[in-house]
């Protein structure tokens, strides 16, 4: 068995040195005086040479005259900073003065020495200078560190698709700084390509567009991505383009691209290899977001195949939690509140009535007036509703709006008589939302209001937001087609009347309104 010694260290490869000089006897002398401090050393009679140098090999510092035949040492060292902006240098001349040095310093030469170059001068010149690289190099490996770290806590801190993605496109803009850069997503269910981003580039596509990917190979989502965005090879090189599959599980999910102008530096190794590490954490981001949205979307559709179950045990309420749920989502949206809330009215207004799957059908269907027995046993599904779900960790947050969504602002509703802004807002919004629903359709029991004239019942403008939406349907032309977004066009009008943010009322007959005709035994 062998031992490996753990003080051994990995031997420290020599930093390689280009002398760049017209003068043999200062070009052997600089050559000769480095390789004996431990320099790996290349020597070059001019500029041109020195360019053919570097592209052989690498070279981490250049030491060149500024007076040379052929090609200066100004003119290499504009080279260096177009092409080689990672090698540093060093420029030495015998006729030095202040506008030389100054427009060697511009050009990014760590110093300058005069001629008749020392040897004390030359060897404490060049452990600066490596001392200075070996730092920086050190800065700008932890600053790759950093943005990683950074760049991987944001791709994966979120499974909002919409939230990644501006996140995906700010960090990558502001780290790689491209001309243009485009973002796409494969949805393998629809075997189509969308088309999430795309930034400094003209293009007639939308964000959302797609494209159909025929088969499921790398190829046919990279063609498919083509197509969202268009090609223009001439445009840039290869050294300027970055185009990348994103992968997960071994299988593509997408397409990432970003272009830099020919203006721009192209990009390096270190470029494209902290690119093929964000790759990765993008394509696991915009993968399990993709997996997490068609994950609630199976979700909303099986709440709501739940909720038109129960309502069509009523011919009459048929589609109705589905009109609620419209109606309350888009109350929601121009009220101001923020999408996960809306998101919760989604759920509350299609699980509202699920309490109703406990209530016995001579009492459901009856075509008249409740007793006072019957009324109080229907007062008890908002109960059965929350009692359904406790346990459903996932909703626990939408249990309150189906039990309070039958509560009054006079505290005279059920089950529990909360009044004023006791109730939550969500529930609020369901309730007025089912209260408009229910007296703008037909019941067994009578025959359905007309929406305009279900706002000009006392109770509405007695109530802070019923004014408003009334006053908002009769000044909006829009809400006098009273279609399936009349209520939604109403709240809207109002809103843009100024009315941003209001209580909104609970329900009983009629969100809590008090309008004599219709608190009643009724089934709402």
């Amino acid at each position: 068995m062998s031992v490996t010694n753990p003080t051994t260290q990995a031997p420290v490869t020599p930093s390689r040195l280009l002398v760049v000089e017209d003068d043999t006897n200062v070009r052997d002398f600089c050559v000769r005086l480095l390789r004996m401090n431990g320099y790996q050393v290349v020597a070059a009679e001019n500029g041109r040479v020195a360019l053919n140098r570097l592209g052989e090999h690498q070279f981490d510092l250049v030491f060149t005259d500024l007076q040379m035949p052929e090609m200066g040492g100004i003119e290499l060292l504009h080279q260096l900073r177009q092409d080689y902006p990672d090698t540093d240098s060093i420029v030495f001349t015998a006729h030095a003065t202040v506008e030389t040095a100054r427009e060697a310093l511009k050009l990014g030469a760590f110093d300058y020495l005069t001629k008749p170059v020392t040897v004390d001068d030359l060897e404490r010149t060049v452990r600066r200078a490596m001392e200075w690289r070996r730092v920086r190099l050190e800065k700008q490996r932890l600053s790759e560190i950093v943005a990683l770290h950074e760049m991987s806590q944001t791709f994966t801190s979120t499974l909002d698709t919409s939230t990644a993605v501006r996140e995906i496109v700010r960090l990558l803009w502001r780290r790689f700084t491209p001309h243009t850069l485009s973002l796409s997503l494969f949805h393998p269910d629809d075997q189509q390509l969308e088309l999430l981003a795309q930034r400094g580039a003209a293009t007639d596509q939308g964000f959302g567009t797609r494209a159909p990917v025929t088969g499921y190979d790398e190829n046919a989502i990279l063609r498919a991505h083509l197509a969202l965005v268009g090609e223009d090879l001439g445009a840039v090189g290869a050294s300027h383009l970055a185009r990348l599959t994103l992968r997960t599980n071994d299988r593509p999910v997408g397409i990432l691209e970003i272009s830099r102008g020919s203006e721009q530096p192209g990009f390096d190794s270190d470029d494209r290899t902290l690119l093929n590490v964000c790759a990765s954490h993008i394509a696991a981001s915009l993968d399990n977001g993709r997996m997490y949205q068609q994950l609630k979307d199976q979700n909303i559709q099986t709440i709501a195949a739940l909720a038109a179950a129960i309502d069509a045990r009523d011919p009459y309420t048929a589609g109705h939690s589905e009109q609620v749920r419209r109606y309350a989502v888009r109350l929601g949206q121009v009220l101001g509140l923020s999408p996960q809330r809306v998101e919760y009215i989604h759920y509350g207004a299609l699980l509202h009535d699920i309490g109703k799957i406990g209530i016995r059908d001579y009492i459901l269907l009856k075509p008249g007036p409740l007793t006072e027995e019957e009324y109080a046993i229907m007062q008890t599904h908002p109960t059965i509703g929350a009692d359904i779900l406790r346990k459903i960790k996932a909703l626990r947050d939408v249990i309150p709006i189906i039990e309070c969504h039958h509560e009054r602002m006079d505290s005279r509703g059920y089950p529990r008589r909360l009044g004023g802004l006791h109730i939550r807002e969500e529930a609020r919004i369901v309730a007025i939302s089912d209260a408009y629903d229910a007296m703008t359709s037909h019941r067994a029991y009578r025959r359905a209001m007309e929406p305009e004239k279900s706002f000009q019942i006392d109770g509405w403008p007695r109530h802070p937001l019923g004014w408003r939406v009334c006053r908002g349907v009769r000044g909006h032309d829009a809400a006098r087609r009273f279609g399936a977004d009349h209520f939604a066009a109403a709240a809207a009008a109002a809103s843009r009347n100024g009315h941003a943010r209001s209580p909104v009322c609970g329900a009983a007959g009629c969100a809590g309104l008090g309008g004599p005709s219709l608190v009643g035994k009724t089934k709402t």
